[in-house]
């Protein structure tokens, strides 16, 4: 399994306009578009290039692609789709973001990632996302070398100056090195009050044999 980053861990990357104040009198949010697909052409390529880059960087072999857990990942989001879709509703004010709850019966490993904003970003993003936990693992690493489960009880620093706890577990998913295939998949939408209109997305990658084993190293 790997673990879920907490809300202001992923909101480090994400591309949302300056924070403005707004009066909400009875607002009314509306969906303007909504998709949900596995990964394909070129934003597939790019996607697993990415994951294969990290892992090439630690010598571990790469992974490919399978259409299965692509579909596996189809089928989370739209499970999810309408519950993500309404808690953006309701957080439009807070520019909340849709971030997919993990599988209660996941079969495989899975990272999720979600975000909002006016501009639109790749599906690989939410790599860039996972991988800047490798820091962190590094410094766990050079203490001592590091076992999934290391972290816990564990405290950092973030850019803002507030202490939060130290995961790690969405990188050593991507460069687990008995993991061979990924697939994975987008949710897509859209959301106006009238007057601005937001776009968010949630992705979930699965991975094939799972990593994140408790007690063992990822390579």
């Amino acid at each position: 399994m790997s673990y879920r980053v907490p809300l202001n861990a992923w909101l480090i990357g994400l591309v949302i306009a300056a924070v403005a104040t707004y009066e909400v009198h009875a607002q009314t949010i509306e969906l303007k578009s909504s998709q949900v697909r596995f990964l394909e052409g070129t934003e597939r390529e790019r996607f697993l290039a990415e994951h294969n880059a990290a892992r090439n960087a630690v010598g571990v072999d790469p992974v490919g692609w399978s259409d299965e857990l692509g579909t596996y990942a189809v089928q989370s989001l739209e499970q999810q789709k309408e519950a993500l879709i309404e808690a953006a509703k309701d957080g439009w004010a807070e520019r909340r973001v849709a971030l997919p709850d993990h599988r209660a019966d996941a079969e495989y490993g899975e990272n999720v990632a979600g975000w909002a904003g006016s501009k639109r970003r790749p599906a690989e993003f939410a790599v860039e996302l996972w991988l800047s936990e490798k820091a962190s693992f590094e410094k766990l690493n050079t203490d001592d070398l590091y076992r999934v489960g290391d972290e816990e009880g564990k405290a950092e620093i973030d850019d803002e100056g507030q202490e939060r706890p130290v995961v790690v577990g969405h990188y050593t998913a991507i460069v687990w090195r008995a993991t061979k295939k990924i697939g994975a998949a987008k949710l897509e939408f859209e959301l106006t009050d009238g007057c601005n209109s937001r776009t968010y997305v949630a992705i979930i990658c699965n991975y094939n044999p799972p990593g994140n084993r408790r007690g063992e190293k990822p390579y």
